[in-house]
């Protein structure tokens, strides 16, 4: 059982980390030419059967399990075979539950194993980079149905994750080789990068779900080496984090995820803009109803245009009363929790399987989640055919 904290301290943790969040000062928009060039996951990639983003993970795949090991063994592996700049780390953990039902009122264990792989700037040192972190729990609940595979729970949210890292990568390492060239680096909105994180246990589903508390308990113990003066560093693991984006419960037709937390309404309001951008160069392939998210033409994120007062208490409670985002939120850690209103169809079911995902709502989530975070990494400064006219502009002291 996780310990619960008020929400006033809750508000005060969030509006004091909110003030440090480095990228809400660095935000700039992708151009027209930039979002043109937005990769979305294909129906290769996709293929329930044969693609590698969204295939390995359609198998049962509870924890202990022999789905859930294997699903471990291909993450490292397709990290290692097509992100090898990427840092890999396990942080695993144990706890025991008790009770009456559980043989004979024994003590169980509950092995958790979180993969966290990591692309941080090559000139920082450890606890200088601040790091978008997007996450989502890869196994399957504990008292799933025999058989199901999750795929809206979650995994549609794991292959997005492995689509996301994969987009960015090329352009993190020009971007980084072109800092280092250029002799930049070493401030706060300048030293970003990314983290990827697969979470252990069954999200909202899984009563015994403790990878995300562990994870955050650990992180928040895990600390920095001190820096030298000249330099800036966070204390622990946890500070790095500038921003949480929790994925879950995505793949289902007319999704509609509100805005949930003030203090990241600014960041939910630029995702927002990345759709609306991406539907008006007409690049998305859905077309939702309006009734999917009323005045706002079914937009998967429809309060963009609600003002930030407005937010409390606008999203219903069901979908984070218990998901992964809530260690971390305790803690004092910004979290945008991308996490529809309403449930799937068939979340939950036998028939949460790759047959009755949405293939065009998961590529237009393909392109928006690598729009938001090309734009929140600054990547602006390597758009195609951009990256020439900067360097002559550095040169000339121009920016």
């Amino acid at each position: 059982m996780l310990d619960m904290a008020s929400p006033r301290s809750i508000a005060l943790s969030l509006c004091f980390a909110s003030l440090f969040a480095p990228s809400a000062f660095a935000y700039k928009p992708l151009s027209d030419n930039f979002l043109r060039q937005v990769p979305a996951a294909s129906d290769a990639e996709l293929d329930p059967t044969t693609g590698d983003l969204l295939g390995p993970f359609l198998q049962p795949r509870a924890p202990d399990s022999e789905g859930h090991a294997d699903v471990q063994d291909h993450l490292v592996q397709w990290f290692a075979s097509n992100l090898p700049d990427w840092t890999v780390e396990w942080q695993n953990s144990t706890t025991y539950t008790s009770g009456k039902s559980q043989k004979g009122g024994k003590f169980v264990a509950h092995h958790r194993s979180n993969l966290v792989f990591r692309r941080e700037p090559p000139w920082t040192r450890p606890g200088q980079a601040n790091l978008l972190t997007l996450a989502a729990h890869y196994a399957t609940p504990t008292d799933a149905p025999a058989g199901a595979v999750g795929a809206t729970d979650a995994a549609v949210s794991c292959a997005l994750l492995l689509h996301t890292a994969r987009s960015l990568d090329r352009y993190a390492a020009q971007m980084y080789k072109e800092m280092q060239e250029l002799g930049e680096g070493g401030t706060v909105p300048m030293d970003m990068g990314l983290q990827v994180v697969f979470l252990d246990g069954g999200g909202l589903q899984d009563k015994d779900n403790t990878g995300a508390e562990s994870l955050a308990a650990a992180w928040e113990k895990a600390t920095n080496p001190a820096l030298p003066a000249s330099l800036y560093g966070y204390p622990n693991r946890l500070n790095q984090v500038s921003l949480l984006l929790l994925l879950d419960l995505l793949g289902g037709a007319e999704p509609r995820v509100p805005s949930r937390y003030q203090t990241t309404h600014w960041a939910y309001q630029a995702m927002a803009r990345v759709e609306t951008r991406l539907r008006g160069l007409k690049l998305m392939g859905t077309t939702p109803s309006a009734g999917a998210g009323a005045g706002t033409g079914g937009a998967f994120l429809p309060d963009s245009a609600t003002p930030v007062h407005q937010q409390l208490g606008m999203a219903s409670g069901w979908a984070t009363d218990g998901d992964d985002h809530l260690p971390f939120m305790r803690r004092g850690v910004n979290v945008l929790p991308v996490v529809p209103d309403a449930r799937p169809e068939h979340a939950g079911t036998a028939k949460d399987d790759g047959a009755n995902v949405d293939r065009k709502t998961v590529q237009d989530w393909s392109r928006v989640l690598v729009g938001f975070a090309l734009e929140w990494l600054d990547m602006m400064e390597v758009e195609p055919a951009a990256s020439a006219r900067r360097r002559r502009n550095h040169v000339r002291g121009r920016p």
